[in-house]
């Protein structure tokens, strides 16, 4: 993460886009890691970097740098790190007041029942379209996890394989699967990932009891709003359907 905040890119610099796909990954891969596990000592630790919190206000929203610097004040309580692993559990585990299910079908899908349309329900069809993009990507999912298919960290886990390849592809000089790799990110970024990302963000805002979260969330958006920006910037608009558009 500290790679990317040290040296972020430049909408439409392609040779700059390509130097940092390792950075972009382990950014994706924070961000996957903090929706998808309680905070660990060491991910809390770092809130109380001076560099981290000076990086983040360098390159991002004072809002984004403002909510990280709360966190790191309020990570300076003995009982921090219980209560943002409690939190956690209370924002994404246990059904109840605080929880918010991060699921995209949740948020963007209908269905009808009884006559009914009905929203809010896990499994939608957002769930089954992401599934054709990892395929697509062969990105494999392990066995011994149990989320569904279009939580966010998976949609992000997803997102930092897309730019592991993009780096591997550079490395071999495979101009056309760069492309690809590329296209992949981009239109999965604007069909999938910030198309509901706000809306996450905003009810994490409004339940979360400490700032951790919110801060998380807010840093997500816009530095998805900031990948999509300078993915079109270097190879078009997105199409933003659903469904990978692309052949083998």
């Amino acid at each position: 993460m500290k790679a990317f905040l040290d040296h972020p890119t430049d909408p439409g610099n392609a040779p700059e886009l390509a130097a940092l796909a390792g950075a972009r990954r382990d950014l994706y891969r924070f961000l996957s890691a903090a929706f998808l596990a309680e905070p660990s000592a060491d991910f809390l630790a770092n809130l109380r970097d001076d560099s981290f919190i000076a990086a983040l206000a360098e390159w991002f929203s004072p809002a984004v740098a403002e909510d990280f610097q709360r966190a790191a004040e309020a990570s300076d309580a003995g009982t921090f790190a219980e209560s943002a692993r409690l939190e956690f559990t209370n924002l994404f585990l246990v059904p109840g007041g605080q929880h918010i299910a991060p699921y995209e079908s949740v948020f963007r899908d209908t269905r009808e029942i009884d006559g009914r349309e009905v929203s809010g329900l896990l499994m939608g069809q957002s769930a089954i379209d992401v599934q054709q993009w990892y395929r697509l990507a062969a990105l494999e999912i392990s066995g011994d996890f149990k989320e569904l298919p279009d939580h966010i960290g998976l949609e992000f886990h997803y997102l930092a394989y897309l730019c592991e390849k993009e780096r591997e592809f550079d490395d071999a000089g495979d101009l056309a699967k760069l492309t690809r790799a590329r296209e992949m990110q981009r239109d999965f970024l604007k069909a999938h990932v910030l198309s509901w990302l706000a809306d996450l963000a905003g009810k994490i805002r409004a339940k979360a009891l400490l700032p951790l979260y919110p801060a998380i969330a807010n840093l997500a958006v816009e530095f998805c709003l900031h990948e999509l920006a300078t993915l079109e910037s270097v190879v078009g608009p997105a199409c933003g359907k659903s469904l990978p558009a692309y052949l083998d």
